[in-house]
């Protein structure tokens, strides 16, 4: 799989976003999320689910692996 972005990255690119917005605020009322749960989000308390990634451009991917 190629594309992939770490869950770091999506914070950090969260985080830019929110300041082109003018504010956290201001990006949570466009995405029509909480500015509490944008704030859990990006301290990494909760993982951004499909609104705020959708908002992002983003869909989530799930990938499994060989443990060895």
């Amino acid at each position: 799989m190629t594309g992939l972005i770490s869950a770091e990255t999506v914070r950090a690119q969260l985080a830019e976003q929110c300041r082109a917005a003018g504010s956290q605020k201001a990006w949570a009322e466009r995405a029509g999320v909480s500015q509490a749960y944008l704030c859990d989000v990006l301290k990494g308390n909760r993982e951004p689910g499909e609104s705020i990634l959708a908002a992002m451009g983003l869909v989530r991917v799930v990938a499994y692996r060989a443990a060895n």
